[in-house]
């Protein structure tokens, strides 16, 4: 299976079991490098799909703001005037 093809849920159990295996001392110095690579290469697949579905979500956020009449532009605050006068009154 090439790490493309990996769904989020088999790239996070590839790097649970992995940190589950370091922790325990399973993992000894020789197959070090190549768990650490393909804990990367997981960890590489598990941000790219969330990044993808980010972007998915702000898409289905404006369509259904525009559905509801709404806008999806943060609205800002009303301009508040905080100048402050120097008196003299001594």
């Amino acid at each position: 299976m090439t790490d493309k093809s990996r769904t989020y849920e088999e790239s996070f159990t590839i790097l649970e079991k992995i940190t589950e295996s370091l922790n325990k001392d399973e993992i000894g110095i020789d197959d070090l490098v190549k768990k650490t690579k393909e804990a990367l290469e997981a960890a590489r697949t598990c941000m790219d799909i969330l990044k993808k579905q980010r972007g998915e979500f702000k898409k289905l956020e404006k369509e259904f703001s525009h559905l509801l009449g709404e806008t999806t532009e943060e609205e800002s605050p009303p301009d508040i005037d905080i100048s402050f006068s120097e008196t003299n009154d001594l």
